[in-house]
């Protein structure tokens, strides 16, 4: 499976930092009104802070940022709405030496990120993989959402539907005789 990995405007130039001595740092604040994330979600309303520490191989990123996301619920279908907070550390790579343009070696690290030729970082790329990590894997539209019912597809948030509860197991039945009546 291909993951597209959306353009966003979280691209910093730390070509000057690049020049200063390790452990010299940058700090922004930032706000972008959509993040895509994959094909089909988006975090929105994101607000949050960068910071950039000089390393002897590139920049430290420290973020704290969050957000809203919309994603369907797994019960009923209708939009879930979660909010997200992630804080992540993540160091960006230089490739290419700042001051003389050579090329610098390759990280030992597996899968690093990477400063591009024109020394910015792109953390919009960097918060959307640990914006994902962050999601729930079963959304819900609300805790006690009773979801959809499994014969008829009516929305058992709006509404009370006629069918049966024919699909209870027979397993379970000695249990249920032990219910008191207004539990049942």
């Amino acid at each position: 499976m291909r993951v597209s990995k959306p353009a966003t405007d979280l691209k910093f130039n730390v070509a000057q930092l690049l020049r200063e001595y390790t452990g010299a740092w940058r700090k922004y604040d930032f706000t972008e009104p959509v993040l895509p994330l994959d094909d089909t979600t988006e975090m929105r309303d994101l607000v949050g802070q960068v910071r950039f520490t000089r390393t002897a191989s590139g920049v430290l990123v420290d973020v704290r940022a969050h957000g809203t996301v919309t994603m369907e619920c797994i019960r009923c279908l209708n939009p879930a709405t979660q909010h997200i907070e992630v804080s992540f550390r993540d160091e960006f790579h230089s490739r290419i030496d700042v001051n003389s343009g050579a090329p610098l070696p390759k990280p030992d690290e597996d899968d690093p990120f990477f400063l591009d030729e024109l020394h910015m970082a792109d953390v919009g790329e960097a918060l959307r993989e640990y914006v994902l990590l962050e999601l729930p894997m079963q959304p819900l539209c609300r805790p006690d959402c009773r979801g959809l019912c499994p014969t008829c597809g009516a929305d058992l948030n709006v509404e009370q539907c006629a069918c049966a509860d024919t699909a209870a197991d027979e397993r379970f039945e000695a249990l249920r005789a032990l219910l008191k009546p207004e539990q049942q």
